[in-house]
């Protein structure tokens, strides 16, 4: 009983989203990109600004939207309008073209919260807390690098061990 209500809600939010022509739009742009990076971006900005509506008409929408109308809306070329630099590197998900992939910085002050997480002041200023309570050392004064991992994640190590730990930016 529950999963069928569960499915229910499902299908009539995913119908709500195409109700929108524009969407529809939207998504074959996505879909039209090449780099991942960039197309995974496209369809998190559209994620976000999708309105979920109980409009009775969303599923009718939906049939009339079809692929030939979408592929005629695609533009010859999409060009990427922000670059992430080094003072927002962590911060922003939604950046597109060249980013920072690698940063170093030295530690200045470690904490440990109740639930064991470390987190991380650099001397550029920025703090980072680790994800999950593993075990891991870092030292005040100790260099250390962070660097992107897959589908927006980071990963905080040091080049004189062989091992990371994930990482989110807090400030």
């Amino acid at each position: 009983m529950r999963l069928s209500v569960i499915a229910v809600g499902i299908i009539l939010m995913s119908a709500n989203a195409y109700a929108n022509t524009n969407i529809g739009q939207q998504l074959s742009i996505c879909a039209a990109e090449t780099d991942k990076s960039v197309r995974l971006t496209c369809y998190d900005e559209l994620a976000e600004n999708i309105e979920i509506s109980t409009h009775p008409t969303a599923i009718a929408a939906l049939t009339k939207i079809t692929a030939a109308e979408e592929l005629q809306q695609i533009p010859k070329s999409v060009t990427p309008t922000k670059v992430e630099s080094v003072n927002t590197f962590g911060l922003s998900k939604k950046a597109l073209g060249k980013q920072v992939e690698k940063i170093y910085s030295e530690v200045l002050t470690v904490k440990k919260d109740p639930y064991g997480k470390l987190s991380i002041t650099l001397s550029n200023g920025q703090v980072w807390k680790q994800n999950s309570p593993d075990r891991y050392q870092v030292k005040k004064g100790q260099r250390i690098f962070v660097t992107t991992g897959a589908l927006n994640s980071f990963l905080l190590g040091s080049d004189d061990r062989n091992s990371t730990t994930r990482v989110r930016r807090l400030k």
